[in-house]
């Protein structure tokens, strides 16, 4: 097997952690989003725990494998450029979920009793995580449409405009209030 062979399915392989990862993501914020219990609580955050765990594993062995594949095999076309884009958009769109917000519900859930109490439940209800999910999965969408497709750069990015603006408007549609525990103030 060739070295660009090679990098290709280390790259496919990366893509399918990446999308194993927000299918994690995807169950951690649907739990979270029914908790009414620490316990339940803890369940969708021990998800997003592992999510980020091995995610990030995914995001930087795409990146890693699909710049060698740009500089050896494909050269710098449009679709490679929108790709990398992208790659940094969903990076910056996952921050919610693996970021200083997972790490204070995690803290919460540490503390807290088997009450949900209203600062833990004011974070795993979140709209931000149910957001980031959403408009991650329609950047995703983008991002598979210029690997498959390999568009001009314009095309491209239009592609990754619209998968998060079909993202954010299906998170918007699809948002609710949740109330509050009883006894969470």
């Amino acid at each position: 097997m060739s070295l660009d062979g090679i990098l290709l399915a280390a790259h496919v392989a990366a893509a399918l952690t990446i999308l194993a990862s927000l299918i994690t993501d995807w169950i951690g914020v649907a739990t979270l989003r029914a908790a009414t219990t620490t316990g339940h609580a803890r369940e969708g955050i021990k998800a997003l725990k592992a999510s980020a765990a091995f995610g990030v594993w995914g995001r930087l062995g795409s990146l890693a494998a699909g710049l060698a594949l740009a500089f050896t095999a494909w050269s710098w076309e449009g679709w490679i450029i929108a790709g990398l884009l992208g790659w940094v958009v969903l990076v910056l769109l996952g921050e919610p979920l693996t970021g200083k917000d997972l790490r204070a519900m995690v803290e919460d859930a540490r503390q807290a009793g088997p009450e949900l109490p209203g600062p833990l439940a004011a974070r795993i209800h979140d709209a931000r995580l149910w957001t980031s999910v959403l408009t991650r999965t329609g950047v995703i969408g983008g991002i598979l449409y210029c690997m498959f497709g390999k568009p001009n750069l314009l095309t491209g990015l239009a592609a990754l405009a619209c998968g998060y603006l079909a993202g954010l408007a299906a998170a918007k549609l699809t948002s609710r209030r949740v109330p509050s525990p009883a006894g969470a103030r």
